[in-house]
């Protein structure tokens, strides 16, 4: 190859220079574009989990760079830690996770890094283990809402912490303000915010206070509330709230009912939170009641279709193009894991081994936690259950939902361990 003659060379122009006031901001776009270079992906695609079902109320992450598979074989479990009796989640917020055990006649509320697990702080009220029919401890989720923390006892007591600090800002009986009774196995709701209100499942059909101060703004009559938590319709101020008997929609400025579905199952049991999509509401209860789609209308919301393909005891379905992921029956006797299709209600397929205890999703993965302690993903398709791995994590009987944050899984047995699995890439 011949070298280039003066002709064919390259003509060097030198760069003009940038006026002073175009010098920062250009080095500015410069310095952050070369920070983005050195990001990990991972950082990119957190999302923090702070309030229960997660930030879009559906149990669905929208994080996709985590790994759910580990070349080594062995599950990276970075910390354990025991907060005590409990199955009260976990949620998480600016490298802080929040939940709640039950210790010594105490429930303790546990703020720890997320990094190792070292505690923050911790706030303990007196309180009774109250194991009806079951183990006992908080059932009840912490909700965050910028620096503030909020926790819903199951007596009834109610708190406004600091999410930094633990310093209580405010608490309140809130079933004594409201003026309703303690279901039978206590509150378990998470509290929901819209904007300056704070949603609680108390009565009837909910109450709501001043997330500031505590101050009831309104409350329905006194009936047996349910166990789900609050859902917000998109687009309208209506809130679908459960008692033990019908799902409620209310009017959230007023309180008022909008309409109401009777909905009864064996032991007044509605826990599991209604979805809603695409102008429709699916209802779920265990204890011999079933499943319903109902599309929302002006009025009373009319029926779909109706059956008992699922059975939603403690933990909502999932809703994943087109198909609803659910721990169907019993937990005691032994649930399965099983996919509807959403329009119609019929079987896809139903996976009767795995013994379920929790369910999240992810990325179009199934995050699973057996209840006897393993960690399992699998491909979230109507093709039929397709697990990708799965490795034990915890000892003890696990029946609350794992959660993603950050590259990171958040498992809890009932017994009060938690273990942190770093799944980051």
């Amino acid at each position: 190859m011949k070298p280039p003659t003066p002709a064919t060379l390259p003509t060097f122009v030198a760069p003009k220079m940038l006026p002073p006031a175009m010098l920062a901001p250009a080095m500015l776009v410069l310095g952050v574009c070369m920070i983005a270079c050195f990001v990990p992906a991972t950082l990119l695609h957190a999302e923090d989990w702070y309030r229960w079902r997660g930030p879009e109320l559906n149990g669905i992450s929208s994080e996709t760079h985590w790994q759910s598979e580990w070349p080594s074989g062995k599950l990276p479990i970075a910390w354990t830690i025991d907060v005590g009796t409990g199955f009260s989640s976990v949620v998480v917020q600016d490298n802080r996770a929040y939940t709640l055990g039950h210790v010594d006649d105490h429930s303790v509320v546990y703020c720890v890094d997320v990094s190792d697990g070292r505690l923050i702080w911790k706030h303990t009220y007196p309180a009774p283990l109250d194991a009806r029919d079951f183990e006992g401890g908080p059932t009840t989720t912490p909700t965050i809402d910028g620096d503030r923390v909020y926790v819903l006892s199951r007596a009834g007591e109610l708190f406004c912490f600091d999410a930094a600090s633990g310093e209580v800002h405010w608490q309140k009986q809130i079933a004594d303000a409201a003026e309703v009774r303690v279901p039978g196995w206590g509150f378990a709701a998470a509290p929901l915010v819209v904007g300056d209100k704070l949603v609680l499942t108390l009565g009837e059909s909910g109450a709501v206070v001043n997330k500031h101060d505590g101050e009831l703004i309104w409350a329905s009559p006194d009936r047996e509330c349910g166990y789900a938590s609050p859902v917000p319709i998109p687009n309208t101020t209506t809130i679908v709230l459960p008692s033990g008997r019908s799902f409620t929609g209310v009017d959230l400025e007023t309180g008022q009912p909008q309409w109401s579905l009777r909905w009864l199952t064996s032991f007044g049991c509605n826990a599991a939170e209604p979805i809603i999509h695409d102008g429709k509401m699916f209802l779920c209860s265990g204890y011999n009641r079933g499943a319903a789609l109902f599309k929302l209308t002006d009025g009373e919301p009319e029926l779909i279709w109706k059956n008992k393909n699922m059975l939603n005891q403690l933990h909502g379905s999932l809703l994943h193009d087109g198909h609803l992921y659910g721990i169907d029956g019993d937990m005691e006797a032994g649930a399965r894991l099983t996919c509807l299709n959403w329009e119609t209600g019929d079987v896809v397929w139903s996976e009767d081994d795995s013994k379920p205890g929790g369910l999240s999703l992810a990325d179009g993965k199934l995050i699973l936690l057996t209840e006897a302690g393993e960690l399992v993903f699998a491909a979230a398709t109507p093709a039929g259950f397709s697990e990708i791995s799965r490795a034990k994590v915890l000892d003890g009987k696990c029946w609350t939902v794992p959660v993603l944050s950050s590259g990171r899984v958040f498992c809890r047995s009932i017994q009060g361990q938690v273990a942190c699995v770093d799944l980051r890439d």
